[in-house]
């Protein structure tokens, strides 16, 4: 039997299949519950929320409540169509099932956080991932990786971590194919119900965790939107408006994001549609001849960068319009985490930076940041090789104690590694790594 329920402010609509005599409990998102009768589990719900339709098998809507009338009162009569009310005095599985209703628009699952690693031949330190991953609860994340090369497809087995199937890449000027194919195969995989607040991490084959599993998973599953860590102005790409009113931008921001799940999915569908496949022509990408970093200036038209730093904010917001030269602005960004945007020759670095990266030529320009803030942290054998402008630095050694600063940072992951890195002091490093990183054991106390 087909039954509607709407809520007494008519904002939420609850269609049920279901059939009839024991109590089944009904509730919309945060507005609403309602007994069925009914002796079977429904099996499908349609979730409608402000023009929002939502369809799901739905067997985990049944429970058995017992003494209703403790609850919300059993009605005398369940006609087609009931207004429901819930009861915020209500215990147990009426209140249970409350907090299931994360997000506000439909009954949905446990928050999930889907690690997408982009590899070339191998994930470094794959150990510790292993670690890390057996670690959690297995309902709590999935992990995908793309990887160019067999061997790394091959390095998987065995991992918790899947091999989605390779599409072509290029370095810099098409890195946006493989990771739109880990979104794609990651949202093709859902099955039943889903969160508003799962999040999409993209993880690099050379980063590793800076936090225990349950500290990432619960300060991204907290978050409402994405995490982009915006470059500072200066590496933004820019053009003349063809009116002549100002600049058009586009925000560079570092590859290392992380989407909710709206974003996610907008995303997968838009590169599926084509949209700013030309980005890199439209903005002429490093096609200027290069002369020192001087030449990389905000509102300079000299643009350098991979597709990969722009796509995804550009797809996402658009480009800026009638920006200033002289900047001075700034724009409110919806599902943005650290909005507003500021627009101005000398911000610094913006939005959410949630894998640690060394670049040179920020490192100590800009004022004190996440970043600085790491590495002043660090002990003399910790401190990682620079890099260039080109490319961000490395580590190939480290101490117990940098270890310890990298899990006192503020970022939830840290790049770049080399595999198996040496320990300062000697030993496993991955072993001392995931007792201080992973189990959260401080490194005083680690060996």
């Amino acid at each position: 039997m087909l039954r509607k329920l709407v809520s007494k402010d008519e904002r939420t609509t609850i269609l049920v299949l279901a059939s009839s005599t024991n109590a089944v409990l009904l509730l919309g998102p945060f507005g609403g519950s309602m007994l069925l009768k009914g002796d079977a589990f429904p099996t499908m719900a349609t979730f409608q929320h402000e023009g929002r339709n939502d369809t799901v098998f739905a067997p985990w809507l049944y429970r058995d409540l017992g003494a209703c009338a403790d609850l919300l009162g059993c009605p005398e009569a369940l006609g087609s169509t009931h207004q429901f009310e819930f009861d915020s005095g209500a215990t147990g599985p009426a209140l249970s099932m409350t907090k299931a209703l994360w997000g506000g628009l439909m009954l949905q699952s446990k928050v999930e956080v889907y690690f997408l690693f982009l590899a070339v031949d191998k994930i470094s330190n794959l150990d510790v991932w292993s670690a890390f991953f057996d670690s959690a609860d297995s309902d709590k994340y999935r992990a995908f990786v793309h990887c160019k090369e067999k061997q790394c497809v091959q390095q998987m087995a065995g991992s918790p971590i899947v091999p989605v199937p390779t599409v072509a890449s290029y370095y810099c000027t098409d890195l946006v194919s493989p990771m739109n194919q880990l979104l794609s195969y990651a949202l093709s995989t859902d099955l039943g119900p889903t969160n508003a607040r799962d999040k999409f991490a993209f993880v690099s084959d050379s980063a590793l965790p800076a936090k225990p599993f349950e500290e990432i998973y619960h300060t991204l599953g907290e978050r409402d939107g994405s995490d982009f860590c915006v470059f500072p102005p200066g590496e933004w790409a820019d053009l003349p408006n063809p009116d002549g009113e100002g600049l058009e931008v586009a925000v560079k921001v570092h590859q290392w994001i992380t989407l909710s799940r709206h974003h996610a999915e907008r995303a997968s569908e838009m590169w599926q549609k084509g949209v700013m496949h030309n980005f890199m022509s439209y903005f002429k990408m490093n096609q200027l001849g290069w002369n020192n970093m001087l030449d990389n200036n905000f509102a300079d038209n000299r643009n350098w960068g991979c597709l990969d730093e722009f796509w995804y904010v550009t797809a996402l917001y658009g480009t800026l319009k009638k920006v200033h030269s002289e900047g001075d602005q700034s724009i409110e960004l919806p599902e943005f985490t650290g909005s507003p945007l500021r627009i101005e020759k000398t911000a610094g670095w913006q939005g959410k930076c949630d894998t640690f990266v060394i670049w040179a030529k920020y490192m100590h320009s800009l004022g004190r940041n996440e970043q600085q803030n790491l590495m002043l942290s660090l002990d003399p054998p910790s401190v990682p090789h620079g890099g260039n402008w080109a490319r961000p630095g490395w580590w190939d050694t480290i101490s117990t104690k940098g270890i310890q600063a990298i899990r006192n940072s503020d970022f939830l992951f840290v790049r770049k590694f080399i595999d198996k890195p040496a320990l300062h002091e000697g030993g496993d490093f991955a072993a001392a790594y995931a007792k201080i990183v992973i189990h959260d054991i401080p490194a005083n106390t680690a060996a």
